[in-house]
């Protein structure tokens, strides 16, 4: 494990985490295209968290790690929201006109595309998503 953090269930907490993503981009010289697609997907992943995981206002926690291999960096998310596969979601009918489309979902259309690997898991309570972004895809 290269980093860890625990965040809030806020969106103000997200901040935290794209600075921990800017400190390993800084440390580790990588490159601002991959950097940019990490913070995009682990924001509309955390924000997809924060809004929708929870049925209380109560305080919960979502830990992230992250890891720098040779040839790729990874995040794993980890929630003990209400069980969700966003791998699940079907990609958007990008045929049909913007009235007759289904609300939602372009969100982790985008996670896909920016991530060379997005996986889903559910362990015990908590949801557990992994996303990699190689170097080269």
């Amino acid at each position: 494990m290269t980093a860890e953090t625990t965040i809030g269930n806020r969106r103000d907490d997200v901040a935290r985490v794209t600075r921990i993503v800017d400190e390993l981009a800084f440390l580790h010289r990588l490159a601002p295209d991959v950097v940019a697609d990490v913070n995009v997907a682990l924001d509309e992943v955390l924000t997809n968290i924060i809004t929708y995981a929870y049925d209380d206002d109560r305080m919960h926690e979502i830990w992230i790690g992250f890891t720098i291999g040779e040839d790729a960096i990874e995040a794993e998310i980890v929630d003990d929201g209400r069980p969700f596969d966003p791998t699940a979601i079907p990609p958007p009918d990008r045929s049909a006109s913007l009235s007759d489309r289904r609300v939602g979902g372009l969100g982790m259309h985008f996670v896909r595309h920016l991530m060379s690997e997005v996986a889903y898991s559910r362990a015990g309570d908590h949801n557990r998503l992994r996303l990699t972004r190689r170097w080269r895809r």
